[in-house]
């Protein structure tokens, strides 16, 4: 699974159609001095500053450089968030230099390639902290895992608004990571919800450019994007993946000309599911050939966490009850580790390792 650009357009409800958006590659000190100077409506003295020391600039009469401000302002705390917190990328000014032709740009696909690039990195083991739009991959994990994480539900929202503003966040769950990574090693296919907006299409409509496949680009950076890999999100009979293609000559133009055709290609080579769940005949055994498919080893699950997991939800029970509860969680914890993945067995055992951790 993946946050696909229909995941962007519902949860955000911004745009996927348009142009890919290209950002300097050398925006040194004098270039973002100079763009600021000239799109912002600061002196050259004060450009010079704020590029320094971060110093705050906009001259209130000037409504053109206040909206690309705001704007700038607004990409960087969303879209385009990075680990400095407080500054933007001198590079996104030229997203705003003609005000009337934001809207021409494909902005689902460059917060989409801004997320992909950053959640490599964040994979990365000594990664302390991950770039790009937070909310979205939270709400992403709402809409898709339910059953992972607390979430708060305000019900269904308007059509003029982003789907996104139906959540709240809760607190952690206790145990932090690892009891995260215990639910996703015991997660069931019935608790994985491949097509949440079915019910919401009415508001947010299906984007059709999502099922588009090639490369996305933001600037200089290029990303795949692969809805084969997810045929699931889309309705479709997931089977087994081909090899990431090359990337080709012009991003762009693969983007703007063969957009449509890509589109009719996917739903003509991959036939609607009749159960979400759908996969070929030889789709699980490859996959388990070729991927992982328990984040924690055996090895690392120590019993004594399995005991604490346990008792914290066991509730009132006598000793006894209690003794047995967590010897029979600890038994179908190491059982589970060594059936084969997406058996019948080991859905079995995956629910019943599912109900003690809760």
């Amino acid at each position: 699974m993946t946050i696909t650009l229909d995941d962007v357009a519902t949860l955000l409800h911004i745009s996927p159609h348009g142009k890919i958006f290209d950002a300097p590659l050398n925006m040194n000190t004098n270039n973002a001095a100079r763009a600021a100077h000239e799109y912002l409506g600061a002196t050259w003295e004060e450009a010079c500053i704020e590029i320094s020391y971060n110093n705050r600039l906009i001259q209130t009469n000037q409504f053109e450089c206040a909206a690309r401000t705001y704007l700038l302002y607004l990409v960087g705390c969303t879209i385009f968030a990075d680990k400095t917190h407080t500054r933007v990328e001198a590079k996104y000014i030229t997203l705003f230099i003609d005000l009337h032709r934001c809207r021409d740009y494909s902005w689902a696909s460059a917060t989409l390639v801004f997320l992909y690039d950053n959640l490599g990195d964040g994979a990365v083991h000594d990664t302390r902290h991950v770039e790009g739009y937070m909310t979205l991959l939270q709400c992403w994990i709402y809409e898709h895992f339910p059953r992972i994480c607390k979430r708060g539900d305000r019900g269904a929202v308007p059509a003029h608004l982003p789907r996104a503003s139906r959540w709240t966040a809760k607190h952690v769950v206790e145990g932090g990571l690892l009891a995260y990574r215990r639910r996703l090693d015991v997660l069931l296919l019935e608790d994985v919800v491949f097509t949440p907006y079915d019910d919401d299409r009415a508001n947010h409509p299906f984007v059709s450019i999502s099922m588009f496949f090639g490369y996305l680009r933001c600037g200089g950076v290029s990303v795949p994007y692969l809805p084969e890999r997810c045929l699931r999100q889309f309705g479709r009979i997931q089977c087994i993946l081909r090899d990431v293609p090359p990337m080709p000559n012009s991003i762009d133009s693969v983007w703007q000309n063969t957009m449509r055709s890509s589109v009719e290609t996917f739903r003509r080579i991959y036939p609607v599911a009749t159960f979400l769940e759908e996969v070929t005949a030889d789709y699980y055994a490859w996959h388990v050939s070729v991927s992982h498919p328990l984040i924690l080893p055996p090895s690392t699950v120590a019993p004594s966490s399995l005991h604490t997991t346990v008792v914290a939800h066991a509730g009132p029970s006598s000793s006894a009850h209690t003794g047995r509860d967590r010897r029979a969680a600890e038994l179908a914890h190491r059982a589970l580790d060594m059936v084969t993945p997406f058996s019948e067995i080991h859905d079995i055992l995956s629910e019943l390792c599912r109900l003690y951790d809760d």
